[in-house]
């Protein structure tokens, strides 16, 4: 594990309870940090990549460091031959992007990149039905993300932009269910945090997506919400919808004089524990077995040109090619 901050706690609990891998080696430059992660795992801790790297009996790596060290870690397992798992986006640009595919091919190593709603049930269930034909021709999509609390003004500073670090999931699911994006405009604003156009950044934005295939979407995503983590996406068709909603937990509501009251998930972890998990069951299993690895390092850019290009939009209030920040190719 190299990285022991809060997606990387995330990852150790679902590894703890994974009896076919062993987790050797906790990296982090926080030594206690990785320490007191380490000791949870029974393993090894380190504030030296290379140290872990150059450990034989190390098979597979899982990156959760932060978004600007992604393309540095990532090709320096790729040249320690190991597999690798790493927490989206790729890169943090598309050049950095393009080295990472390049290692990861020269090398030959597997990699799966972190994109865990592929991996939630409602979403593989959409995808399939979406692929029978459930909907027929596809018409639009409309998603939302809302986190419950911004992210410290440090971490915004170094995430790139909101419809990178947070909207890249819900870009990849668009991706994932109605295929490739033509073109996208965006508008937004610093409701939450007024303080943040001080710096140029935003908590709040909703994205327009024109699909190849002529479908059209729209995309919201916020980063406060009282309410709650919201996770929303419904896919339309000449046939029907899709609508995907995680809104009560558990699915009970308790009725009383002041009305009606439910739980709701209060952060990623809850939503998608289940995808948490079953990506990493895959990524081992799939490990084991010789199969592909999926999504993989170029699947991953191509959602990361995506994110970009929203954000391109977020910040000009131009309507951007998709395509016109370039290709692998």
């Amino acid at each position: 594990m190299i990285g022991a901050g809060r997606m990387g706690q995330a990852h150790a609990r679902v590894l703890a309870g994974l009896w076919h891998c062993r987790v050797v080696w906790v990296v982090d430059p926080a030594e206690a940090r990785a320490s007191a992660v380490a000791a949870e795992l029974g393993a090894q801790a380190s504030s030296h990549l290379e140290e872990a790297l150059q450990d034989a009996s190390v098979d597979a790596v899982i990156i959760t460091t932060p978004t600007p060290t992604h393309a540095q870690v990532v090709e320096a397992a790729a040249r320690a031959g190991k597999a690798i798992f790493v927490e989206k986006p790729i890169a943090e640009s598309l050049e950095a992007g393009k080295r990472v595919v390049q290692a990861i091919e020269k090398h030959g190593v597997p990699c799966q990149v972190g994109f865990q709603r592929r991996y939630d049930p409602a979403y593989q269930r959409a995808r399939a039905m979406i692929e029978q034909g459930a909907l027929g021709r596809l018409e639009g999509i409309r998603l939302v993300g809302r986190d419950p609390h911004p992210p410290s003004l440090e971490f915004l500073k170094t995430s790139g932009g909101l419809l990178v670090d947070m909207g890249i999931h819900d870009l990849d699911s668009a991706r994932f269910l109605l295929g490739e994006v033509l073109e996208v405009a965006a508008i937004g604003g610093a409701l939450a945090e007024p303080g943040l156009r001080e710096y140029g950044l935003f908590d709040t934005a909703v994205a327009t997506l024109r699909f190849e295939n002529g479908a059209v979407g729209t995309l919201e995503v916020a980063l406060r919400t009282a309410y709650g983590y919201d996770i929303r996406c419904e896919v339309l068709g000449e046939k029907g919808r899709i609508h995907i909603e995680y809104d009560r937990k558990p699915q009970l509501t308790l009725y009383d004089a002041q009305g009606g009251h439910f739980d709701r998930p209060r952060n990623f972890e809850q939503r998608f524990a289940e995808a948490y998990r079953a990506e990493l069951e895959a990524f081992a299993q799939n490990l084991q077995a010789g199969q592909p690895l999926k999504p993989d390092a170029r699947e991953a850019w191509y959602s990361l040109r995506l994110a970009l290009a929203a954000q391109q939009a977020l910040e000009t209030g131009q309507v951007v090619q998709v395509a016109a920040l370039g290709s692998l190719e």
